[in-house]
């Protein structure tokens, strides 16, 4: 029945070798979430560098918001000045 030319593993080899199986299957599990980390970290990379670009036109946003915000505050105090100056006049004219 047997014609010799089969290969024999010893039973105290069977543990090892399943061993070694299951340790190449998790070395392969590994390193394919290690490369799906790697994509994952590219993505958030890109998506914090967008997020910094933006952060930056907002804060440049803010910035022009407030000079705009200081010049119609000092508009607004000259205007007032002139405002008050013309009422003194229409009273000073008023009372001669």
């Amino acid at each position: 029945m047997s014609d010799g030319n089969s290969i024999k593993i010893p039973t105290w080899a069977l543990p090892i070798g399943a061993a070694l199986v299951s340790g190449a299957i998790a070395w392969g599990s590994m390193q394919a979430q290690a490369a799906a980390t790697q994509e994952e970290v590219a993505e958030i990379k890109v998506k914090v560098e967008q997020a910094d670009t933006t952060g930056k036109l907002n804060a440049q946003a803010i910035d022009q918001i407030t000079k705009s915000l200081a010049q119609m505050n000092e508009t607004a105090r000259d205007s007032d000045a002139k405002l008050q100056t013309l009422i003194e006049l229409m009273i000073q004219q008023a009372a001669n």
